[in-house]
């Protein structure tokens, strides 16, 4: 959901501020009217690809309900995290004494289209031609049970052509940020939102839709206890993000080895640890070149968009092959989701001219620590062919991101991006890959 921060801030990945719910009507369940400038316009069915076997999806999410985080809250935090109402009748969430403005719309109602910005992304029209054209394509929540129901999102699976998916949160990905400074609190918030996710939609809904609960490694011991009591739960994958953690002693590598318990646990237990987009501090860094240090919601500068693209992931990669938490733990098993895959050519680039350089100063050739333990999902217009040429075929995984605005709208459309491979080698990325990391 991080993929167009620039669009304006009342726009969002997961719902629209609108003044005026009557910009839109719907019709049938794939065709979506809607009036911009006093003219109806007509959006056509958005079939999907039929493909000849199900899809495995590993970049699905859900939309958290209003007691997301407040239900399993202890009663000494109610004061800390709440739910607000402004003078425009708009809803927000105060977390740790701020307004939690990661998500502009945190009802999620209106939502906004899935896949209405797919244009922008296929570089047809700017993001001015998409507001242009009328952007304002969004629909009642109610309207998609899916989005918040586990029964209802399985049926829709099934319509979609989807055999099985990694479920990730959307709103939940950007509370380290907000409340990183403050441990105890985080952890009571992380523990409150992954009981509402087991309760909600469990982390192994069928064999199916597995369910990646939001994790820190800011306290490992508190991280070790919840990952034990996420694997009594069943939990395949977890939702980890990547930045330098923040330790009651200072920010810390997340390869550094005071956090092996964790990583060690997650090698035991054959857990995927998903690296989803999502807030990452980075701001502190262009902050110096711009003046502009705090996190804005969906408000990248032209300079952020272009300074940041990639960074944090690719940082958090190199950190865990050069700090060497991948060769400690070689069974470790890394998925980096929705944070694109064009920066993956120039960081093998430059893993095999340093380690060329200096390869005392690795503890392996970063090189095969990435391949061996490290599966991407590519955004589905990036150069999929050219990350394939530093990478296996077989750690390429399809992401659909449904149902975001920046997503596809139907997810089998994913393999339109791979008219480079082979009947084979689509299969692995469309389904076998995952399939065979899930165990399924």
């Amino acid at each position: 959901m991080a993929r167009y921060g620039a669009l304006a801030s009342a726009v969002t990945t997961c719902g629209l501020v609108v003044t005026n719910p009557k910009q839109w009507q719907l019709t049938m369940h794939h065709r979506v009217r809607y009036l911009s400038n006093d003219r109806l316009i007509d959006s056509g069915e958005r079939a999907a690809v039929d493909l000849p076997y199900g899809m495995y999806d590993a970049d699905n999410h859900l939309y958290e309900t209003q007691d997301a985080f407040t239900r399993h809250l202890p009663a000494n935090r109610r004061r800390d995290v709440y739910w607000v109402t402004d003078e425009r009748n708009h809803k927000h969430i105060m977390m740790g004494g701020h307004v939690w403005d990661y998500v502009p719309n945190p009802t999620f109602n209106p939502v906004s289209v899935a896949g209405a910005l797919t244009d922008m992304f296929s570089g047809e029209k700017s993001k001015a031609d998409i507001i242009t054209d009328g952007y304002r394509v969004v629909e009642p929540l109610d309207l998609h049970p899916d989005y918040q129901q586990r029964e209802a999102r399985l049926r829709r699976l099934d319509e979609q052509g989807i055999d099985a998916c990694i479920l990730f949160p959307t709103l939940a990905s950007g509370v380290e940020e907000r409340v990183r400074e403050d441990i105890p609190l985080l952890y009571d918030i992380l523990w409150a939102f992954n009981r509402w996710f087991a309760d909600d939609w469990t982390f192994n809904a069928d064999n199916r839709m597995f369910g990646a609960p939001i994790m820190s490694l800011a306290d490992v011991d508190e991280a070790v206890k919840m990952l034990r009591w996420l694997l009594e739960q069943g939990v395949r994958a977890l939702d980890v993000r990547s930045a330098p953690v923040l330790t009651a002693a200072g920010f810390r590598s997340p390869a550094d080895p005071q956090f092996d318990p964790f990583w060690a646990l997650c090698e035991e237990a054959g857990v995927l640890v998903g690296v989803h987009a999502g807030p990452t501090s980075y701001t502190k860094y262009t902050g110096d070149w711009s003046g502009q240090y705090d996190y804005r919601a969906f408000e990248k500068t032209a300079f952020e968009h272009v300074a940041l693209h990639g960074r944090a992931v690719s940082d958090f990669f190199t950190a865990m092959c050069c700090h060497g938490a991948l060769t400690r733990h070689p069974n470790l098993k890394v998925v980096s989701v929705e944070n694109g895959a064009d920066w993956i050519p120039g960081l093998m680039e430059k893993f095999k001219i340093y380690y060329h350089r200096y390869p005392g100063s690795f503890p392996e050739d970063p090189v095969e620590a990435f391949q061996r333990c490290v599966w991407v999902s590519p955004f589905w217009e990036d150069p999929i062919a050219e990350v394939a040429r530093h990478i296996p075929v077989e750690r390429i995984l399809a992401g659909s991101d449904f149902p975001h605005a920046e997503g596809l709208s139907e997810p089998t459309d994913f393999v339109k991006g791979l008219d480079d491979f082979n009947d084979a080698d689509t299969r692995k990325i469309m389904r076998e890959n995952l399939k065979d990391l899930l165990g399924v």
